[in-house]
């Protein structure tokens, strides 16, 4: 029991040191992001969503050609075309919405718990120094700048949004 004990506690504070924090912490953002869009999938009609997606695609460019024309009427024409194609999109992201509620408050009592956990320290590096509110390396730490787990957290999590979504079809 002692040694188990012994073990765990050793590997927990192996995960406040990086390189181990920087994958623990971006392994968190993946899971999170695949569990997000997993439920997404499974509770969405997911062919109509990227049939609606695809036509509010095109609504969208033939809005944009008519707006750089500058005739108001030809804009409207689109509009009026395009007014169902708007309300099924805004409806969709209604109902994803709704669907983000199933998994948002466990994930936001796992990222405060990640957060106790980590604390303050570095876990990651980057090279450049930048400061953008609570997304900030200023901290000189070898050849760069220190993230915390909060800023390497937004880092992971925004870029493996984009590849899980994108895997899981739910982005045209």
């Amino acid at each position: 029991m002692t040694l188990w004990f012994l073990w765990f506690s050793l590997t927990l504070d192996a995960l406040r040191v990086m390189p181990y924090s920087t994958l623990f912490v971006a392994a968190v953002a993946l899971a999170l992001n695949v569990v997000a869009n997993a439920v997404t999938r499974a509770t969405m009609d997911i062919d109509m969503y990227r049939r609606v997606q695809k036509e509010y695609s095109e609504y969208q460019k033939q809005l944009r050609a008519a707006l750089r024309t500058g005739d108001p009427d030809k804009a409207d024409k689109v509009r009026k075309r395009y007014k169902p194609v708007e309300e099924q999109m805004l409806k969709l992201q209604m109902d994803r919405m709704k669907i983000s509620f199933y998994y948002l408050i466990p994930f936001i009592l796992l990222y405060y718990l990640l957060a106790w956990f980590m604390g303050q320290v570095p876990v990651a590096v980057s090279p450049y120094r930048f400061n953008l509110l609570i997304v900030a390396a200023t901290t000189p730490l070898g050849p760069g700048y220190a993230m915390t787990m909060v800023t390497w957290y937004i880092f992971t999590s925004v870029a493996f949004s984009v590849i899980v979504t994108r895997l899981f079809g739910l982005q045209v």
